[in-house]
């Protein structure tokens, strides 16, 4: 191949700057001569963190999006759980790579498990869904919100503030901090969001000669599984900043769909799952999310989404 230059955007946070050099590995691995520009960009989610439930996860991305349509980037990398569902159409994001654990994790300094845990601790996360299942399964547990990246919620569980928080299995490991980890909670008690565990690769859909150089990028099994998860997820009109938990896997060869709705409080959880062919995954997610819709998903999610504009 001949020398090539890909400038390549991202968030300016420890975690996505190593995201970045995951897949800046993985091109230079493949493309010996490649020359690779890294560009480092904080976006209005980075400073606005503290409403991100209300404004939505695509304030990490836009202006990420914005430099690849102005042409100042190739490529932008994403975690996959901060796409929104609907994006520009002169934008695609062919290519996720291989996921690796998708599943919630227990920090903490004196408990070894979320059933261990002594009544009334202290629970810091920000999350919704990890909120409302967390209830379900302790509903003594006080949950209390936490903002800032990785390393600051650490820093805050160390001071004493929490008894323990919740982080995602995959970004511990990413930051080579996963001695910390105290227990991976079962998805039967905590349901990742959609996407969790994957880098998804975004470019301009016009610009063949960047699809084509991050084609064998794409891991073919994980596309499978994240279409299946963001299909569910459309249907239901939501991101992952709302009650939802879903998770897609493989068994016996077919795809393996489990998926619930909840409310913030704790009192009501929808779930239900589906199994099939892995050619059916959009399919199945959408089946999926109209059976919870119809079960009473619907009311739980507009009185919801509703609460949030209102603030």
């Amino acid at each position: 191949m001949f020398k090539k230059k890909i400038r390549i955007v991202t968030r300016n946070s420890p975690l996505a700057l190593k995201q970045t050099h995951y897949v800046t590995k993985k091109l230079n691995k493949l493309y010996p001569k490649l020359e690779i520009e890294i560009i480092p960009i904080i976006t209005k989610g980075d400073v606005l963190i503290k409403n991100k439930i209300k404004y939505g996860k695509d304030l990490f991305i836009k202006e990420l999006e914005i430099a690849l349509l102005e042409n100042k980037a190739d490529i932008a990398i994403h975690s996959v759980k901060d796409i929104p569902n609907n994006f520009s159409k002169e934008l695609s994001i062919i290519n996720i790579c291989k996921r690796v654990n998708a599943l919630d994790a227990l920090i903490s300094n004196k408990y070894n498990c979320i059933k261990n845990l002594p009544k009334n601790a202290k629970i810091g996360t920000s999350s919704i869904r990890r909120k409302f299942q967390l209830i379900m399964y302790r509903p003594d547990l006080k949950i209390i919100p936490i903002r800032g990246n990785v390393e600051t919620r650490i820093k805050k569980l160390d001071s004493g503030k929490y008894d323990g928080i919740i982080l995602a299995v995959a970004g511990l490991n990413r930051l080579g901090i996963q001695n910390r980890i105290r227990e991976i909670i079962k998805k039967k008690i905590l349901l990742p969001p959609c996407g969790q565990g994957a880098i998804g690769i975004q470019t301009r859909i016009n610009d063949t000669f960047i699809l084509f150089l991050i084609s064998n990028l794409n891991h073919r099994l994980t596309k499978i599984r994240i279409i299946a998860e963001r299909a569910f997820c459309k249907k239901l009109g939501v991101n992952c900043n709302i009650p939802v938990g879903i998770y897609a896997n493989f068994k016996n060869k077919n795809l393996k769909l489990k998926g619930l709705v909840g409310s913030p409080d704790g009192r009501y959880i929808i779930q239900g799952t589906r199994k099939g062919p892995l050619f059916l995954a959009e399919y199945m997610g959408k089946s999926l999310a109209t059976e919870l819709l119809d079960k009473g998903g619907k009311k739980i999610l507009k009185k919801y989404i509703n609460k949030i504009i209102s603030k």
